[in-house]
């Protein structure tokens, strides 16, 4: 660490990894201090147009680096493994993107080599960590709307891919391809978060293109007769909604993915009688959230584990959704 900063690398040019790169120059407890590719020239490239000030031709280069305290790691979902684990016999804290990997036996590997290694591990969730995910917990607590007993939510956009079939990892099953896994993972997991249970049996149902989901629904049941439903899909219009209904009112948030508008970030309260009250919730940028809170982890050395325990749950719950959809039954998880 620098002073009360943490040293940030990034493993890999993805576009998402552009965001995090704007998060780090923002938040004042973290520096974006190097960037690894598999190319020098594409790595020198990116590095000049992000303010990167170092550059590291392969992965393993910049997690031999002393000078780096944790990574981000926005690689495809078949890597996340590999890559985790390397990083935690690296000693660096570890931040990788959604999902968190390709099942839940991965995903329990990736935890049990960060935990041994005594560094901490999220998943990119970046809404969890933005100041509206806690004022909607904070209208749950306060019993606004009752006892939960219904969570729905839609997750979709029209999507082609720049590049050829065999190129991307979305369109191929056996690297987290699919819109479950790159969609669906935001549903299920705002659905656990809201209801704060583990779920007993999933149900799927998949339109399957060349081998992978191009749109997915799906129903979680939960004890006392809790339900979860959402859809996803790369082939309808822009949808991020959410409900969270209980007896006495719900939450209703259309963009809970992502602000449609980072100035006007809000949800609202619907009562029994239809009455909606809109909350207003603070300005700010939910990759800079996310990178504040786990920045401040590592240096307090106080890891919420929490965000890694819901990322497992998601997993396992994705995992008995994706084999419901294949084999037209119900899946128990209990």
């Amino acid at each position: 660490m620098t002073g009360q900063k943490i040293r940030w690398g990034i493993l890999g040019t993805a576009r998402i990894a552009r965001k995090i790169a704007a998060a780090l120059h923002a938040c004042p407890r973290a520096e974006l201090t190097a960037v690894a590719s598999r190319s020098r020239e594409k790595g020198t490239t990116w590095a000049r147009e992000h303010g990167c000030p170092r550059v590291f031709e392969g992965y393993a280069e910049l997690l031999r680096c002393e000078e780096i305290d944790a990574v981000y790691i926005p690689l495809p979902p078949h890597l996340h493994a590999e890559w985790t684990e390397a990083a935690a016999a690296a000693g660096k804290h570890v931040l990788v993107e959604k999902p968190l990997a390709l099942d839940l036996r991965q995903g329990l590997r990736m935890r049990d080599a960060c935990v041994s290694a005594g560094v901490f591990l999220w998943d990119g969730v970046m809404w969890y960590h933005h100041p509206r995910a806690a004022r909607m917990r904070e209208v749950i607590r306060q019993g606004r709307i009752g006892a939960i007993r219904r969570v729905t939510s839609a997750f979709s956009h029209l999507w082609t891919s720049p590049l050829p079939a065999d190129q991307e990892y979305r369109l191929n099953p056996a690297q987290g391809g699919g819109s479950l896994m790159d969609l669906g993972w935001y549903c299920v997991g705002a659905s656990l978060w809201a209801i704060g249970a583990t779920p007993r049996a999933a149900w799927g149902e998949a339109n399957f293109v060349s081998g992978v989901d191009e749109s997915f629904s799906g129903l979680l049941s939960f004890p006392e007769g809790i339900t979860a439903g959402f859809d996803c899909s790369r082939n309808l219009a822009a949808r991020r909604w959410l409900e969270i209904a209980g007896e006495a009112g719900s939450i209703v948030c259309d963009d809970f993915t992502r602000p449609w508008n980072e100035e006007k970030t809000r949800f609202w309260i619907h009562d029994a009688q239809g009455n909606a009250e809109t909350v207003n919730c603070p300005v700010a940028n939910q990759e800079t959230c996310m990178i504040t809170a786990c920045s401040t982890q590592i240096l307090e050395q106080q890891w919420d584990r929490q965000f890694l325990e819901l990322s497992l749950q998601t997993q396992a719950a994705i995992d008995a959704l994706r084999v419901s959809s294949l084999e037209h039954r119900p899946v128990d998880l209990s």
